[in-house]
């Protein structure tokens, strides 16, 4: 028969069992007894300071008592062990102002293995075993330490600290990985990754290694995906952002092909009515690309920029209505602009507006068009404004 062990985890979520028995804390999944518990998990077995305990318990509350306020809370946490499914005994330990939790019984904790793990990375001197160690740490990390108690100061400081060590070995794994050619596991590796942490850029190396195991249409799917959601989330605002995406755009590539292959590669698969939508890194390439062109007195357009409004006049504010109006938005972009036309979604209120051959005066007819269908959408409410921002003059 197997020896009952205490087990702990803390990344991705919160459990805490000996053997099949769960140990629940309480109804409260915030209570200070139980999270004085998840700190004194983090390192089972070890020593911590019992002022260090009370400034991360209640540092950030209005206690007037720090060390009053925490022996209550030993207090509970000792007569919730006393009655649990651990064996009997004294499994917290105080004295000269030093708390260890302890006992008879065999404990494991994900987030003391990790930080065990990390220690042997940094001393460790042979490629290899670092990357072993890496990987070993990041099968670990299941997600953020605590999210359920995200709003918690200790939990926060905690959270930004695991994710750190996180982020230094993956990048080292993945390097090494990449030295030894093994795409398969960086793809695993980086696709669990970019779930836990999206836009990070976990989504460069999963195409990289998607690319170079020539899975091309897996890649593509992925890029098309995430720009995708880029676009539902409102876009990227900051140059970094835009970058960043920019990036995995760039490492889209496809095999070698026939003329008719690449013909049909290029081919829009189903056409619609009114303008074309695009993700925002494709837009500034269009726009880019027309400000070039304009130098040749070749095309004339204007760039707008269609801010979403709401029933007092005033910008949108609330994500979900946005979402729903944007839309909306859309639908009229496509009945009421021309197929030659191009938009983009820059924020979670905000569309850019490409529209080829429309001259400086045009805009104003182009705007109210667009914004008595919107309103009819709308059901009468709301609306939107049009901003010139480029009357397509060259640099």
């Amino acid at each position: 028969m197997r020896e009952k062990k205490l087990s702990v985890k803390m990344f991705g979520g919160f459990s805490a069992n000996y053997g099949d028995e769960i140990l629940t804390f309480g109804r409260q999944r915030d209570s200070k007894f139980g999270q004085l518990f998840q700190i004194l998990m983090t390192r089972p077995g070890q020593e911590f300071s019992k002022s260090d305990i009370a400034e991360s318990l209640y540092g950030w509350e209005k206690v007037e008592d720090l060390n009053a306020s925490l022996n209550n809370t030993i207090f509970r946490l000792r007569k919730y062990l006393d009655g649990s499914s651990l064996p009997p005994g004294n499994y917290l330990s105080l004295e000269a102002g030093i708390l260890r939790f302890g006992g008879a019984v065999e404990m494991e904790s994900d987030v003391g293995e990790f930080e065990r793990l990390f220690r042997e990375f940094r001393e460790g001197k042979d490629k290899r075993i670092k990357a072993e160690l890496s990987e070993q740490a990041c099968e670990l990390y299941q997600g953020e330490f605590l999210p359920q108690l995200s709003n918690e100061q200790w939990v926060i400081e905690k959270s930004r600290y695991y994710q750190k060590l996180y982020f230094a070995m993956m990048k080292y794994l993945f390097t090494f990985l990449r030295g030894e050619g093994d795409y398969r596991k960086i793809e695993r590796l980086a696709a669990r990754a970019a779930d836990i942490y999206p836009y990070e850029g976990w989504e460069n190396w999963r195409i990289d290694s998607l690319i170079s195991l020539n899975r091309y249409q897996d890649a593509k799917t992925l890029y098309q995906k995430t720009a995708a959601h880029v676009q539902e989330m409102g876009g990227f605002l900051s140059k970094a952002q835009q970058a960043q995406f920019r990036k995995i755009g760039e490492k889209i590539r496809q095999p070698e092909g026939t003329e008719e292959d690449i013909s049909k590669y290029l081919m829009e698969i189903l056409p619609g009515q009114g303008a074309y939508e695009c993700t925002l890194p494709g837009f500034l390439d269009c726009f880019h690309m027309l400000k070039r062109v304009i130098k040749r007195g070749m095309v004339q357009f204007s760039l707008l920029l269609c801010t979403i409004l709401d029933g007092n006049g005033h910008p949108a504010e609330n994500r979900e209505n946005c979402e729903k109006q944007g839309k909306k938005l859309c639908a009229s972009f496509q009945s009421h602009l021309r197929l030659g036309d191009i938009y983009a979604k820059y924020s979670e209120n905000q569309y850019l507006l490409l529209c080829v051959g429309a001259k400086k005066e045009h805009v104003s007819e182009i705007g109210s068009r667009i914004d008595v269908d919107f309103r009819k959408r709308c059901g009468g409410r709301g609306g939107i404004s049009c901003r010139l921002l480029d009357d397509g003059r060259g640099w």
